[in-house]
């Protein structure tokens, strides 16, 4: 049986069924997750108790993201999943505490990722007010794969794992299109 995790991003580029959803996640103490409400072609479904968030997107702006037909329907598509931690966003307050795809978990360390991935595409140091980390990144067949981890002062700690069909972080495709643009 796959692991929930894998399921969910199997449904990248799906439409978004709340129930679904709440189904795989019912393991992790989630009872509900909230329908796709935004008047903008996008929105954001936060799953705090399981520390997951999926990004959504309406299918022609997807579909414009994507230079793919997802669908035709104007529906909600599911464009990213995030896997999350401490530190990802206020109010994720423990690791997503299920297994991440090929074996990985929250607390795996970044050469243990690059063991389970292969060689990233990208692999950046980063530094910006109040955040000091690296960035790992695949481009596989149909997905995008960010893994985003923080020093601490003694560690080297995961903060997210990302999902994605269109990039994961959108500069990237105007920094390096050569591996994130459409």
């Amino acid at each position: 049986m796959k692991e929930p995790s894998e399921q969910l991003i199997e449904w990248l580029g799906h439409p978004y069924n709340p129930k679904d959803v709440q189904a795989l996640l019912q393991s992790f103490g989630v009872k509900r997750m909230p329908p796709a409400n935004s008047y903008f072609n996008d929105d954001i479904i936060w799953s705090v108790k399981s520390s997951i968030r999926i990004d959504l997107y309406r299918a022609p702006k997807i579909n414009d993201l994507t230079g793919l037909p997802y669908t035709n329907q104007d529906g909600w598509i599911i464009g990213a999943i995030h896997f999350l931690a401490p530190g990802s966003d206020d109010r994720i307050k423990a690791p997503f505490a299920g297994t991440l795809p090929l074996g990985i978990t929250m607390s795996s360390t970044p050469n243990e990722s690059i063991k389970a991935y292969g060689q990233p595409q990208l692999d950046e140091e980063c530094e910006w007010p109040g955040y000091s980390g690296r960035l790992l990144a695949w481009r596989k067949p149909g997905i995008n794969i960010v893994i985003e981890y923080a020093y601490t002062e003694t560690d080297c700690v995961m903060r997210s794992c990302t999902a994605c069909l269109i990039g994961c972080i959108g500069a990237w495709r105007n920094d390096h299109p050569d591996v994130f643009a459409p």
